[in-house]
């Protein structure tokens, strides 16, 4: 039997998962989260064989989620549903240590091939990012690490203090990395942020759900 926890904010999604993976018999979801503090949490005491994870999420994004998830339990095999295809996450979560990454824009099929891939030990990269994973070229590869950090706390509309109470940096510290990443993209202003974050892929569309 393979073990799965669900990490979504939707409810309607996590009982479509949960209806569609239990149906085959061989999968189980054992907990599930509406966000990563949440998951991060239960994880501890209740082993999967799977974490099914969404890239957008409240408070830490799908690629934070990874990164803490895997600090304290290194064998964790994690697999990422998102609707970005494009731009610098994929390659970062991979990077992160996530096994596998899937579209949502994919039937249920492809999310039961996936979850048993990657809980056979294997990598699954989903179709649909073809050879834009390796040989697309994004504005957002030229962020550093802090940058990105950055750049994901300004998407979510966070201001000044509040992403400095998050990283635990300073004001003054917290608007150099923002200058600083503002010019390396060429934009000004949140609004701009927000237009190349929707044109590359790492926001979903207006309107649309992550």
């Amino acid at each position: 039997m393979i073990r799965v926890f669900v990490i979504d904010d939707h409810p309607l999604v996590r009982v479509g998962l949960r209806d569609v993976l239990e149906a085959q018999g061989d999968i189980q979801i054992i907990g599930e989260a509406a966000n990563g503090e949440e998951a991060y949490s239960a994880i501890g005491t209740n082993y999967p064989d799977v974490v099914l994870c969404d890239f957008h999420l409240p408070g830490w994004d799908g690629l934070e989620v990874t990164r803490r998830l895997l600090a304290r339990h290194p064998n964790l095999r994690i697999l990422v549903v998102s609707v970005v295809e494009a731009g610098p996450v994929p390659r970062r979560l991979l990077a992160a240590g996530a096994k596998g990454y899937v579209s949502k824009a994919q039937d249920g099929g492809a999310v039961v091939k996936a979850v048993r891939e990657v809980a056979a030990g294997r990598r699954f990269l989903d179709a649909a990012l073809g050879p834009r994973l390796l040989f697309e070229v994004s504005p957002f590869d030229q962020l550093s690490a802090r940058q990105m950090e950055v750049m994901w706390l300004v998407l979510r509309g966070k201001r000044t203090g509040e992403i400095a109470q998050t990283l635990g940096l300073t004001d003054s510290t917290v608007r150099t990395v923002r200058t600083k990443l503002m010019a390396k993209l060429g934009v000004e202003g949140d609004l701009g942020l927000i237009r190349l974050a929707m044109e590359y892929g790492l926001l979903p569309p207006a309107g649309g759900g992550g």
